[in-house]
């Protein structure tokens, strides 16, 4: 396959020949002509020099022999010989007629147009009794066009040589510049494709090239950042099997080697942590659904604050155990949304939860309601999730809906939970054709916004 640096070569240098060519053949024929009408000018200022000097001879040779019957036979060929050696000299009586061509063609008939044109009176006593014209030899006039036209035959192939050869130069450079980047890119390309991650290329001068270069940079960049979220879930999910497991071996071991009878309440224990297994493996799999876009819901108009009434009153006796004051705020009422009532609930559920677990004792969770929307435009309800915990530091806050992501992470599983459910949150509601939004200040609580469109 051809490369593409040996394309912008022939290419260049084509173009050029080509331009070189037409414009030799262009102006090739503009000097030619221009040749010709210099050569016939200079041909005839010379051939009228040439007739002025004989018309004083001829004149006088006419007085004296009465007419131009002996003159133009014998002065004639006299001047001819000595005058107009390389020439024809053409002598015409007061009428027009030829009555000496030293070629031989003419006499006895009237004078051409090339003859008139070239042709110098002859005056006597103060009339004019003829005229006589020296007209260049064709044989020489052409012999120097061809040398004339060899030489600039030979002054255009010089020249279509040398812009080859500068074309060729250019084009090499030219390719080189362009190529070279591509180079690079391909090189960094196939570094990625052998697992290196750091692959970035400098930037070069081109505008495009650079566009080119900094897109691939930033493609490398999101590739590690993919790489190092895969690495960190898979570990993250290992260390959230890894306990559970842990803790059913070491129960099952002891009930075995009879360190722990099989007591109901041993037993309860085991099937809490199958649960906490099977949560686990659900909210995995509702993940990987909802981003392959495989995620069935039942889309409907649901009532947002029949959704926010019944998450407070699911989430109500887990807020007393922890003292937390659980409450919905009151507002305007809401036009429906178009949600899946099970997903909303989840949503909104993951939510609260999270609030519950980052306030303490005394705190508030305030579950609210708002239409927003531009005048005119589709309107939508955005669900609130209030708390007066510590709030959420800044550097936290982008990496918040990641998976597995914790703020703290030396709190534990059971208190910190999973780390799967804002992503959770976040995914159902694109998936919905919303999103969701955090503010939070360290110290001031933090503010989970839902936001879904009307139905």
């Amino acid at each position: 396959m051809p490369s593409l640096s040996r394309r912008l070569t022939i290419t260049h240098t084509l173009v050029a020949l080509l331009a070189v060519l037409l414009v030799a053949a262009l102006a090739g024929g503009l000097i030619l002509r221009a040749y010709r009408q210099s050569v016939e000018a200079e041909a005839l200022r010379q051939a009228r020099a040439v007739a002025t000097r004989l018309s004083g001879p001829l004149a006088q040779a006419y007085l004296s022999n009465r007419g131009w019957d002996a003159v133009a036979l014998t002065v004639g060929r006299r001047l001819g010989r000595t005058e107009a050696p390389d020439g024809r000299l053409v002598i015409s009586d007061a009428a027009g007629q030829v009555v000496f061509d030293s070629a031989g063609q003419l006499e006895g008939r009237p004078a051409t147009v090339a003859v008139r044109a070239a042709a110098v009176p002859v005056m006597a006593r103060g009339s004019v009794v003829g005229s006589v014209a020296v007209l260049p030899s064709p044989v020489l006039r052409a012999a120097a066009e061809r040398g004339f036209v060899r030489s600039l035959a030979g002054i255009v192939v010089v020249g279509s040589l040398v812009a080859v050869g500068a074309a060729l130069l250019v084009a090499l450079v030219v390719a080189r510049r362009l190529t070279t980047p591509l180079r690079e890119l391909t090189v960094a390309a196939r570094r990625i494709a052998a697992g290196e991650r750091s692959a970035a290329i400098a930037l070069p001068a081109d505008a495009e090239l650079a566009e080119l270069a900094g897109a691939f940079n930033r493609m490398a960049a999101e590739l590690a950042r993919q790489e190092e979220l895969r690495r960190q879930m898979v570990a993250d999910i290992a260390h959230e099997l890894r306990t559970p497991l842990s803790v059913l071996r070491l129960q099952v071991e002891s009930m075995e080697d009879g360190i722990v009878p099989a007591t109901p309440q041993g037993v309860g224990a085991l099937a809490g942590e199958l649960d906490l297994l099977g949560r686990l493996v659900d909210d995995l799999r509702l993940l990987s659904l909802a981003e392959a876009g495989q995620l069935s819901l039942d889309l409907r108009a649901v009532s947002p604050r029949e959704a926010l009434e019944r998450a407070a009153a699911a989430a109500e006796p887990h807020a007393r155990r922890r003292g937390v004051a659980l409450q919905v705020a009151p507002g305007p009422p809401l036009p429906a949304v178009r949600a899946d009532p099970q997903r909303l609930a989840q949503m909104l559920a993951n939510l609260v939860e999270n609030a519950l677990r980052h306030t303490p004792a005394g705190g508030e969770v305030t579950l609210a309601g708002a239409e927003v929307g531009p005048p005119g435009a589709r309107a939508a309800v955005v669900f609130e999730v209030r708390d007066t915990g510590p709030g959420i530091a800044a550097a936290d806050l982008p990496h918040i809906f990641e998976r597995f992501y914790r703020a703290d992470r030396a709190r534990a599983r059971d208190t910190g939970g999973s780390g799967l459910g804002l992503a959770i949150v976040q995914r159902l509601a694109m998936a919905q054709g919303g999103s969701v939004a955090v503010a939070s200040e360290p110290g001031q609580g933090a503010t989970f916004r839902v936001t879904l469109p009307v139905a």
